[in-house]
């Protein structure tokens, strides 16, 4: 039987609806997502795996410091003042180097350089780098803290290194130039002769070589950031590829060759989560992401907090915290000592970092309120001082990041050196840093171009396939059955009307006859 014209475009208008629902929301989506698979993996084929290696653009990272503005009354156990200072702003740019791959197993192997340019333009303003700070002398404080909890019957002896390596100092406070503290260095010397000193920086080249710049005659210099700048970092980590599963992508399986630390206690020493550069795919608001940090020793597993949207694209917002290590039976293997955990808010890096430093949210953010009755001039702010990511879901891919920590020390009260018997006792923070990325303009444009106008399209073809192929098969199907629906609505809507005759009256097929009705009295 040959169908009728229209019946054949009612045929093409139900196919294209069906076809709109298959590629639409079936086909398309199946072949995004094994496209995306593909192009998420460590691939030497992909752009990824090139971005990863070298990113293609700076990140923003920005110091500020502390400066105490009563040193003279901190010394005699007063509590410390602090004004902060900055941003001090660096590009930093970051490359992974001693690539290898290892197909067998699906990994990768790297290691990472960190180059780092001052910006005067872009830091707080007028600030040069060259303003004087005055702030605890971290690494006095730091060998005082480690000789007094490992080998206290040597403070004495440390107490007349100090004068002979510091020059007589007259309290625990440094008074410097910002970027000698952050990058040149700051001098220690150890060119004296007198027994202490020397056997002091003799201990200092062996324990501490690699945070200290060694020079001629003696002279070494220690910085936060110097020994970061430009040089090739001497830990080799170990990711997965994630071409196998791009579930896998970038989680780290080891570093120097061992499959977890050897740093605290039980599951906080195992390596979870990504090396922070990469994410896997196809993110839900239900996802718990992880992220270790090499140089926290430790893994942040942020949680999504709302939707958000950067520059037309739809992200998640994911935060962040040190959290609460005495209340959090999951946190609870970060603390030194079993319990006895830090208040909340801080974690003691003393066994990561090899020095007495705690890290927590700048100016005590999501800490324990008490921390900020310890020390006046800090002032929390949830914008401000929040670790923050937002992610494009599909790819995984960070839009914006705010990584802020801050750095703390212990101002170690002991009667065991003149320079320590007065101090407070109490947390004194030194510096914060906030590393982020906004992805700029060229790189929101190729996601848009390469993904989402692909996306919006697909979307806009397949209601069309589907609006249209209804809309076209119904008015086909109304033509076809033009006859049936006129004579069903007239039979319905128009009834026929019959003149009565000889006392009949009909109504459409009722017949009723009426006769005169005889009553009898």
């Amino acid at each position: 039987m040959q169908l009728s014209k229209h019946m054949k475009v009612a045929a093409g208008c139900m196919g294209a609806a069906i076809f709109g629902i298959l590629f639409g929301w079936v086909l398309f989506p199946a072949i995004l997502k094994n496209q995306l698979k593909k192009e998420m993996a460590l691939s030497k084929k992909t752009d990824v795996r090139k971005m990863w290696e070298t990113i293609p653009f700076a990140l923003d990272f920005k110091v500020y410091l502390f400066n105490y503005t009563n040193p003279d009354e901190v010394q005699k156990g007063g509590i410390p003042i602090v004004k902060e200072v900055g941003p001090y702003y660096f590009e930093e740019w970051k490359e992974k180097v001693d690539i290898e791959d290892h197909d067998d197993v699906d990994t990768i192997t790297y290691r990472k350089r960190d180059t780092f340019y001052f910006k005067k333009e872009l830091s707080g303003p007028g600030l040069t780098g060259e303003e004087e700070i005055i702030i605890p002398h971290m690494f006095m404080i730091s060998m005082a803290t480690v000789v007094s909890r490992d080998k206290p019957a040597m403070l004495s002896m440390l107490g007349k290194a100090f004068n002979g390596i510091f020059d007589g100092p007259e309290n625990i406070f440094l008074r410097v130039k910002a970027l000698d503290l952050l990058f040149r260095g700051v001098i220690i010397n150890c060119a004296r002769t007198e027994f202490a000193p020397k056997a002091v920086c003799t201990a200092l080249k062996k324990e501490a070589a690699n945070s200290l710049i060694f020079e001629p005659n003696n002279q070494y210099r220690f910085s936060l950031f110097g020994m970061r700048n430009a040089t090739i970092d001497a830990h080799v980590v170990t990711v997965k590829r994630g071409i196998k599963n791009v579930m896998d992508v970038g989680k780290v399986v080891a570093i120097d060759g061992k499959t977890e630390q050897d740093v605290w206690r039980d599951s906080c020493n195992e390596f979870q989560g990504t090396d922070g550069t990469v994410f896997p795919p196809f993110l839900t608001e239900f996802d718990r992401l992880e992220s270790f940090s090499g140089d926290l020793c430790r893994t942040f597993k942020p949680w999504y907090q709302k939707k958000t949207s950067y520059r037309g694209i739809k992200t998640n917002r994911y935060i962040a915290n040190i959290g609460d290590l005495a209340n959090d039976p999951e946190l609870q293997c970060y603390c030194i000592t079993p319990g006895n955990c830090p208040p909340k808010g801080l974690m003691d890096l003393s066994k990561c970092m090899g020095a007495p430093m705690y890290v927590s949210l700048p100016h005590y953010y999501d800490s324990d309120p008490d921390l900020l009755k310890t020390v006046k001039g800090l002032n929390p702010d949830v914008d401000e001082h929040e670790i923050v990511i937002d992610f494009e879901p599909i790819t995984g891919t960070p839009m914006v990041a705010k990584q802020r920590v801050q750095f703390s020390l212990q101002l170690m009260q002991t009667d065991k050196m003149e320079l320590f018997k007065d101090l407070p006792n109490t947390m004194a923070p030194l510096f914060w840093i906030e590393e982020g990325l906004a992805l700029n303009k060229t790189f929101v444009n190729m996601l848009k171009h390469q993904l989402f106008i692909p996306k919006r399209i697909v979307g806009v073809v397949r209601w069309l396939l589907v609006t249209t192929g209804i809309l076209g098969m119904l008015a086909c199907l109304v033509y076809h059955f033009k006859d049936h629906i006129m004579r069903f609505a007239i039979t319905t809507d128009s009834p026929a009307k019959v003149k009565p005759e000889n006392g009949e009256v009909k109504d459409n097929n009722m017949s009723v006859i009426q006769t005169p009705t005889k009553i009898e009295m």
